[in-house]
């Protein structure tokens, strides 16, 4: 069986406590009381300051506002925002924005599709000196590109794969001023497998560099995390000896194995969540636990912090403090409960339950979507879809917890009820978080803003007000210095770049929606 999968099937059918009915929405709170709620640094930012910033694509040919295209992926590079344009007649191109339209440029040209939708500019990752991204041509297939912000600066890297094949890098990952990342063939001639190998570069050809081969007998999981200025990844070996945790901090010497974690032939990484100076994984045993750990980094701070029997599924939603915060889910009760285990070493202990009105209703099974947590902030945000027994949901939430019951709140539902497009949620600080929303009314989904109160939630603009697509299915939320970025689809009939601007000067918000 492949780790690469993603969620796997018992997610969906698995679940843990007790509760009660799902809590209505609140009614708006007046300006003052969500003045009171924002965070030191910003305020809750206005439909004013929320423009678009350049028209960029064409008119999509596609005519739906889901599947056309739009600028992206979006990197914060030297403090300036940089992304690709995919267009939908095969150009390619590098852009970046300083948040105004005349500062809204091409970087470069990148080569065409001819007229396909692969490959694509893909990947961005920023390293202090360079911007490294995915790109292909007729030559030499997709393969790894650099660039330092200028055109004549912008180039492929290294053909890694020679000729027009294509190469397969993942867990791109900026460590110093170098990039390291993994090269995936698979050979598919005799028995099928994938050669995993380790590679480090620097931006230029000689300066790229094969790391560790770990040949096709290690199944390295599409999970990692970055802690220490360091690379953390997941060895399987598929001789049955078991899962390792390894680091590389981009050298051959510093490629390591911290810690075997397990030596069960069949146990899988299931999550991990990166929060200021931990990681959280769950590791998965064949015989059902579900087991909890931390890391720092190294060995000795590599350890088991609980396990959870195999009736319950256990999300992970991050640290605060002294304590690693976690979900179960029962299949037998429906509900979800929140649960808090101390970093130090303890038993686990409930903090609350979450609410399912549709858990006598047949398969309404909550599981964890997104998560999100500003750096150093004190609140995690989650996003709780609760499922069906076929591809859409019935219900899609928005929380946030301090990590107590009385500081764990509803802010919002429905976020999103479709089954092809997932809510982004991102916190931009501590009180500060943008996701997207369904509205009643023939509004649809577009952006929205809380300050982590169910009175500082609202809509931050109507993007699309077209009646065939009445959503502009906001995507890829960045802060990049005062501004936040994402795509939208709108009245140009193609998603576009849009921002809008943080202030630290609080006035009375717009009316709510």
């Amino acid at each position: 069986m492949s780790w690469r999968g993603g969620w796997m099937v018992s997610l969906l059918v698995v679940g843990a406590g007790c509760g009660g009915a799902l809590p209505e929405e609140e009614s708006a709170a007046s300006s003052a009381d969500v003045e009171q709620g924002l965070d030191a640094s910003y305020c809750l930012p206005t439909e004013a300051s929320t423009q678009r910033v350049k028209a960029i694509l064409p008119p999509s040919e596609l005519g739906s506002a889901l599947f056309s295209a739009g600028p992206g992926p979006f990197e914060d590079f030297r403090g300036t925002l940089h992304f690709a344009v995919n267009f939908e007649d095969g150009r390619r191109a590098l852009w970046k924005s300083d948040g105004t339209e005349a500062g809204t440029l091409q970087v470069k040209s990148l080569p065409n599709s001819t007229g396909t939708f692969w490959p694509v500019v893909t990947n961005l990752t920023a390293t202090p000196s360079r911007l490294f991204f995915m790109a292909g041509d007729s030559a030499h297939g997709m393969e790894l590109w650099a660039s330092d912000g200028t055109g004549p600066g912008t180039a492929l890297v290294k053909d890694l794969t020679p000729g027009p094949d294509h190469s397969s890098l993942s867990h791109l990952t900026p460590v110093d001023d170098a990039l390291v990342f993994f090269k995936e063939t698979y050979d598919g001639t005799t028995s099928p497998s994938t050669r995993y190998e380790l590679w480090r570069s620097d931006g230029t050809s000689s300066g790229t560099v094969r790391l560790r081969d770990f040949g096709t007998e290690m199944d390295v999981s599409y999970l990692d995390a970055k802690a220490g200025g360091a690379l953390l990844f997941f060895v399987r070996e598929l001789s049955g000896a078991g899962t390792s945790l390894w680091k590389t901090d981009g050298t051959t010497q510093g490629t390591v194995r911290l810690k075997k974690l397990t030596s069960g032939a069949q146990a899988f990484i299931r999550s991990v969540e990166s929060s200021d100076e931990s990681t959280l994984f769950i590791l998965g045993e064949s015989s059902g636990l579900q087991e909890l750990w931390k890391t720092d980094g190294t060995a000795a701070g590599t350890v088991r912090l609980a396990s959870f029997g195999s009736s319950r599924v256990v999300e992970i939603l991050g640290a605060l403090g002294s304590w690693a915060y976690v979900t179960t889910t029962s299949v037998t009760t429906q509900y979800m409960v929140l649960y808090r285990v101390p970093l130090a070493g303890g038993n686990p202990t409930s903090v609350v339950s979450l609410p399912n009105a549709y858990a006598s209703q047949g398969v309404a099974l909550p599981f964890i979507n997104e998560v999100s947590k500003a750096p150093g902030g004190s609140k995690l945000f989650f996003s709780v879809h609760i499922g069906t027994n076929g591809p859409g949901v019935r219900d899609t939430q928005l929380w946030v917890t301090d990590g107590t019951a009385a500081g764990t709140t509803l802010l919002r539902r429905p976020m999103s009820l479709s089954d092809e497009y997932g809510a982004p949620l991102v916190a931009v600080s501590d009180d500060l978080v943008f996701f997207s929303s369904l509205e009643d009314g023939g509004i649809g989904v577009e952006p929205w803003v809380s300050n982590g109160t169910p009175g500082g939630t609202r809509r931050l603009k109507n993007i699309s007000t077209e009646a065939h697509n009445p959503s502009s299915y906001p995507y890829g939320f960045l802060k990049v210095g005062s501004r936040v970025f994402f795509g939208a689809y709108d009245e140009t009939r193609s998603s576009q770049l849009w921002s809008t601007a943080l202030s630290n000067a609080c006035v009375s918000p717009d009316a709510g929606p």
